[in-house]
Parts: structure tokens; sequence; C-alpha cells
């Protein structure tokens, strides 16, 4: 799959993974809270803080990016918001 997307793991240490291209990378609860809260940012601005947030390292921020390239950065955070919802986070 392409783009980026949010997966609900249940309730473990970790709730939530992002998926980006054919990688995962599970998601604190705290950065979690934080994407919730902005998720009304533009798509633009929104993806620059989940890159932010998630990508650890420049590695992880390069291929987070990379994913949304491949994808529909607007309907993908689109998804996310309707995720955050969904899961009431």
């Amino acid at each position: 799959m392409k783009g980026l997307r949010f997966e609900w793991l249940g309730e473990r240490h970790y709730r939530v993974a992002i998926h980006f291209g054919g990688k995962m990378v599970p998601v604190e609860g705290e950065i979690l809270a934080v994407l919730a809260q902005e998720a009304n940012r533009s798509p633009d601005q929104f993806l620059t803080l989940l890159v932010e947030k998630i990508g650890s390292n420049p590695y992880l921020r390069g291929q987070i990016l990379r994913a949304a390239e491949h994808g529909d950065v607007a309907a993908d955070i689109t998804a996310m918001r309707e995720f955050f919802h969904k899961h009431k986070i």
C-alpha cells in the first residue's frame, strides 16, 4: 500500500502503528495525542508535524516522506483525522 495510514493495534503498550510504504512503526501515546490535537492543520503542515514527531532519525523521516510522495497526502491526512475520531484519540 502506498502513502501513510494508521492501524489500531488494540489495548497494548503501543495502541497504534503508522504504516508508510511497506514499513510500520509503533506510535507512542503522547505523540498520538499531539497529532490528534493538531489534526486540523493543513495537510502539508500536518505532514511536517507527523514527520517531526515520528521520524526519530533522518533515515526514518526520509522513508515517511517518500511514502507520502507516492500517495495522496490530502486523502491520507483526511483518513488519519477519521481514525482519530473513530478511536476517540
